[in-house]
């Protein structure tokens, strides 16, 4: 295959879909590039300097990637590549040839004045491509390189000389919608990872359990105000508090294994009658593990298992706790094996 693959949107809501269609142009939309940058040296960093220069609402750690998209829409992107154009509109997958190198342009629509004319070759419903394929073109980027499902998109786009028309993927046969199935929850767990070890490291990570407890069932608050050293979370099952058992947990936001040692300096502080909760945000060496099994009334939860509580019980944390880690509810395929 001679040529690159792209993906390119015409807008969070398909402002620009009238020059893709009507004029046979590309475009994107970067408020804080709102300049000719075909003078500008082949080179990432001067893109950089555009974005820093600018008085605009660009995140510092937004500002590469929003520049990188550029530089390769003006540099990288080449005429002959292809480029395929998801259309919210029909739902429909437009796939054209790029006919020309950059250019600025502000006419028909000045908020996507970085253009390039393409020649549209092929349209094909959504419906005939594998889950695989569908997924990759879900970036959350303006523009992309297609790599991983290119051969795909070549094949139903542009088919082999006599090799008839594409047909429709086979919901039934389609192997690629358990891997979407499971990318998908993954990059949730990701997510609900990095927000724990980010925006909640730390003292606000301690109201955030005691909410998860909460959300269990429990009577549950957090210590750091009443200063009780080693216990940052108590919960207990009636309202008074009084009746066993008394979970007493105890948060670390640590990046590596916990060892045996601050795991016996906790459970030293738990009577018979308690059970302490160990969370921690990373893991447990094996000695640590091994420890922990010789005690009925000591459990250990590594950072997967704290990520799986959190989406067991997301429903039920308080406003507060679901704006720190904010999810929504979604309807993905139900294609995962039973585990």
């Amino acid at each position: 295959m001679s040529f690159r693959i792209w993906a390119v949107r015409a807008g969070g809501d398909s402002e620009a879909d009238p020059l893709f269609i009507e004029n046979g142009q590309i475009a994107v939309s970067f408020r804080d590039a709102n300049e000719d940058l075909s003078a500008l040296p082949a080179q990432r960093a001067a893109f950089k300097d555009v974005f820093a220069r600018a008085e605009g609402e660009a995140k510092p750690g937004a500002i590469p990637v929003q520049a990188g998209q550029l530089f390769r829409f003006v540099h990288e992107m080449k005429v002959g590549d292809r480029v395929i154009y998801p259309r919210k509109i029909d739902r429909t997958l437009m796939w054209g040839e790029i006919s020309t190198p950059y250019m600025y342009d502000r006419s028909g629509n000045p908020d996507f004045p970085h253009r390039r004319g393409v020649r549209w070759l092929a349209s094909l419903s959504r419906d005939v491509f594998s889950q695989g394929a569908l997924y990759e073109l879900g970036s959350v980027l303006t523009l992309f390189e297609v790599r991983n499902f290119a051969s795909e998109f070549t094949r139903r786009f542009e088919p082999p000389s006599g090799a008839g028309p594409a047909s429709s993927a086979s919901l039934t046969e389609d192997e690629t919608q358990i891997r979407v199935a499971r990318d998908i929850a993954e990059t949730t767990k990701d997510f609900i990872s990095k927000k724990i070890k980010t925006d909640l490291k730390g003292f606000p990570l301690e109201p955030f359990v005691a909410d998860l407890f909460r959300a269990m069932g429990y009577n549950a608050h957090a210590t750091r105000a009443v200063r009780d050293e080693g216990i940052d979370v108590v919960a207990h099952r009636d309202e008074l508090g009084i009746e066993p058992p008394i979970l007493k947990i105890q948060v670390k936001a640590h990046d590596g294994n916990i060892g045996p040692d601050l795991v016996k300096a906790f459970y030293a502080m738990i009577h018979d009658r308690d059970v302490g909760i160990f969370i921690a945000t990373g893991g447990y060496t094996a000695a640590a593990q091994d420890f922990a099994r010789t005690k009925g009334n000591l459990k250990l939860v590594d950072g997967v298992e704290f990520v799986s509580l959190i989406e067991k019980y997301y429903d039920g944390l308080d406003l507060k706790s679901r704006k720190q880690i904010p999810l929504r509810r979604m309807l993905v395929p139900d294609v995962l094996p039973d585990e």
